[in-house]
């Protein structure tokens, strides 16, 4: 379907794959139509679809993969409630044998999803919540090499602490920002996507004091692993125009608040009135970042993510430049990122670089898939990321680098690889705790997880729990940053 745009003569392309049959799909790998003759994409009047198909494939996988995320979504949402349910069942009562002793006692402690005590899956694969004291080698870079406000800030792992804990419930994480890390809790946000109809993206915010703060961390929630509508986002090709910001992902738009999906300049404009019980990301934490850096002047924000929570967190500070938000960029001492998607075209990250030019560091470990989307397929989907990439190989092993080997996760070369180091992972999360201490032991949850990377790889490489690690134990091949 094509049709015109207010902003510009190339201004969006989405995807729909609830319109996609299987008719078209095999339409895609065999007779090759111009896109814009299929009913499943809506793009801009005159977009030049010439030469799309030179990876009809990788087009046709990310329709089949989200028509399948769709497909499983019930089911897939109620089996990860009932999963993190029993395991938290047995976390609270001691395991099976404490279970079974608690059941035979009437003493049975039932998991309660809103209280302190309630771990998500991410949770349960690392339970891990205190700040690590030793300093990492990590430190040499310009990113972490804190500035004197910040002399007795390990940066990297608050920064990666944060972006794990983004995905409990509000009570676990303000429970863990005052009792552990002995920090201020400000506020978790539970925010608004109009276009899923439903409250699909958390944030929260923290400083180190209540007065006269030196940092303010704001961390958004990533991938939840049983949420079949993130997983779709992070895989999808649409994107939207944005001017002189170039070509940004839809759906990562979408859960800042996007509020009109064909018009960059309407579903953005500069001010917004947020509603109480539907409030917007982008603006909700706006606010409270500008209230914040009037009351801590000397304060600088560290903005972080895991996964989609990682995109949201590199796509925020461009629209703060955007909209003229000097006053909060000025007070931005930089981004990491943590397994994040690609978020838009090389326009975007042009402009990142030359225009935003905050600190921009994201950690990718090994063969973390989600790095790898979506996919860039140009001139369909111009995904391309931006920053210096920070890739963890071998025992994690620390190397500055353009961008992580295997950039579209499906090239042959890799798949041995791919296998073989899944299979290392796994041997070394079992003698871990032996080799490198306690802090690093690593639960029955955990291997079990670790073993879907044996069928996947790169799914298990995603968990946050390598990239605590890593940053706690890498060693980094280059100490200068270019």
């Amino acid at each position: 379907m094509a049709s015109s745009n207010v902003d510009s003569p190339k201004g969006y392309m989405i995807f729909r794959p609830e319109k996609t049959g299987v008719i078209d799909i095999l339409s895609l790998l065999i007779r090759r139509k111009s896109l814009s003759s299929y009913k499943f994409v809506e793009t801009t009047e005159g977009f030049n679809t010439a030469g799309v198909h030179d990876d009809p494939w990788v087009i046709a996988l990310t329709l089949l993969i989200q028509k399948t995320l769709k497909a499983i979504s019930v089911p897939m949402k109620w089996m990860g409630y009932y999963l993190e349910f029993f395991l938290n069942l047995l976390a609270l009562n001691g395991g099976i044998l404490g279970l079974l002793w608690h059941i035979l006692t009437f003493s049975l402690v039932i998991p309660k999803r809103d209280s302190a005590e309630f771990r998500s899956l991410i949770g349960l694969i690392d339970g891990r919540v205190d700040l690590y004291k030793k300093s990492s080698e990590m430190n040499y870079f310009e990113l972490m090499y804190p500035e004197s406000s910040l002399a007795d800030t390990n940066v990297l792992d608050l920064s990666m602490m944060a972006s794990k804990i983004a995905y409990e419930n509000p009570a676990y994480v303000e429970k863990t920002v005052t009792d552990h890390w002995k920090m201020h809790f400000v506020g978790f946000y539970n925010c608004w996507n109009k276009f899923l109809n439903d409250h699909t993206t958390q944030a929260f915010i923290c400083c180190d004091k209540a007065e006269d703060a030196s940092v303010i961390v704001l961390a958004f929630r990533g991938t939840e692993p049983f949420n079949a509508n993130d997983w779709s986002t992070d895989v999808d090709l649409s994107w939207l125009f944005t001017g002189k910001m170039g070509n940004i992902h839809l759906g990562f738009l979408k859960a800042l608040g996007l509020q009109n999906e064909l018009s960059f300049l309407l579903g953005f404009p500069k001010e917004y009135s947020n509603p109480a019980d539907k409030p917007v990301a982008y603006y909700a934490v706006r606010e409270v970042l500008r209230s914040l850096i009037k009351q801590h002047p000397n304060a600088k924000i560290i903005v972080t993510g895991h996964s989609l929570g990682g995109a949201l967190a590199a796509v925020f500070p461009a629209l703060l430049s955007y909209h003229g938000q000097s006053d909060i960029l000025n007070a931005m001492y930089g981004v990491m990122t943590f397994g994040q998607p690609r978020v838009g075209d090389t326009l975007l990250a042009t402009y990142m670089t030359t225009i935003v030019r905050l600190k921009f560091h994201r950690m990718v470990y090994r063969f973390d898939i989600v790095p790898r989307i979506p996919f860039d397929v140009p001139p369909v989907a111009m995904f391309k990321h931006f920053g210096t990439c920070i890739y963890y190989s071998e025992w994690y092993k620390g190397q500055v680098m353009i961008d992580s080997p295997n950039p579209n996760y499906f090239d042959p070369m890799y798949m041995i690889p791919m296998y073989f180091w899944a299979w290392i992972d796994l041997l070394r999360a079992l003698i871990i705790g032996q080799t490198e201490g306690k802090d690093f032991r690593e639960g029955y949850i955990s291997i079990l997880y670790r073993m879907v990377g044996l069928v996947i790889p790169g799914v298990a490489s995603h968990s946050p729990r390598d990239y605590v690690n890593a940053g706690r134990l890498s060693k980094i091949a280059n100490k200068i940053m270019v």
